[in-house]
């Protein structure tokens, strides 16, 4: 049907709007598949956060269903002119949009503020501690290569924000160096990815052999000494605060390149509606 002259819709805005959601849409909807898949694949059972936000294909899975609900709205209210689907779309990605505003802050207020972390008490130092744990016991493989690739990629060990992070690992059961009740030869140890890594060099996997002791005269665990092998010590959280120290300016630049977009989606939304509902103004005349 063909729209009538001195219509107030614009089709520009109109199939803008339709189209980017709809790719996404698209988009999304094979990543959740993907995730489903996965998860079906592993018999992934949940039993608490960690088990969720260790694990690529759960996050997968829920990130992509959220957006594919959220992208659903936004070319179903585009297209049909649904007034109702572009103000629903336009409200969610509004709270999404004011939710990424404040976790920016959040983060740099946690690494520009040291006491921030213990005053709000709002960081999840014990669901990490919880992951570290669950390493190489659980049977969980995925969780296990997301923890040695954040350690490479960050160049640290454990993840408290310490400077001697690695002794973190004392938490898990194979590595643990206190209260040992069973002879395992990785005690006292850290895994494999927490070895530094020099270029044109072969990596020593057994670099973390031994890193950490009891110090029974102090009552306390600490670094061996004895040791001098080639692994890093910081833990992640400390890490994270120097790449953002380092990076300010580009970590700036990508916030920018996520929230643009954003602000982008709601202008036509709601600049849509706005055409849309004054069209049915002027039909009611």
């Amino acid at each position: 049907m063909a729209r009538e002259a001195g219509s107030e819709v614009s089709l520009c805005v109109k199939y803008t709007l339709f189209l980017w959601n709809f790719i996404l849409w698209i988009v999304c909807l094979c990543i959740t598949g993907l995730g489903g898949y996965i998860l079906y694949i592993k018999d992934k059972k949940v039993h608490d956060p960690i088990d969720f936000f260790f694990d690529p294909s759960t996050l997968m899975c829920t990130a992509g269903s959220i957006a594919v609900v959220v992208t659903f709205f936004g070319w179903l209210g585009a297209l049909r002119e649904y007034t109702a689907c572009l103000r629903i779309y336009s409200w969610i990605v509004t709270i999404f949009f004011l939710g990424e505003i404040v976790l920016i802050i959040l983060i740099f207020v946690f690494y520009f503020v040291p006491d921030a972390k213990q005053k709000l008490g709002l960081f999840p130092e014990k669901a990490f501690k919880d992951a570290i744990k669950k390493y190489g016991v659980v049977d969980d493989d995925d969780m296990k290569n997301l923890i040695d690739n954040m350690q490479k990629s960050l160049a640290c060990c454990g993840f408290t924000d310490s400077d001697v992070g690695f002794l973190d690992w004392d938490d898990n059961e194979y590595y643990r160096c206190t209260n040992v009740t069973k002879p395992n030869p990785e005690r006292c140890s850290v895994p494999p990815s927490c070895c530094v890594d020099e270029p044109g060099k072969m990596k020593n996997v057994l670099c973390g052999r031994g890193v950490m002791q009891y110090n029974n005269a102090t009552n306390k665990l600490e670094e061996n000494s004895k040791e001098h092998n080639a692994i890093n010590k910081a833990g992640c959280l400390k890490a994270v605060g120097t790449f953002i120290n380092d990076h300010a300016i580009v970590i700036g630049g990508g916030m920018l390149g996520v929230l643009i977009p954003q602000m982008y989606f709601m202008y036509l939304s709601r600049t849509l509606r706005q055409q849309v509902l004054a069209q049915r103004a002027k039909w009611r005349k």
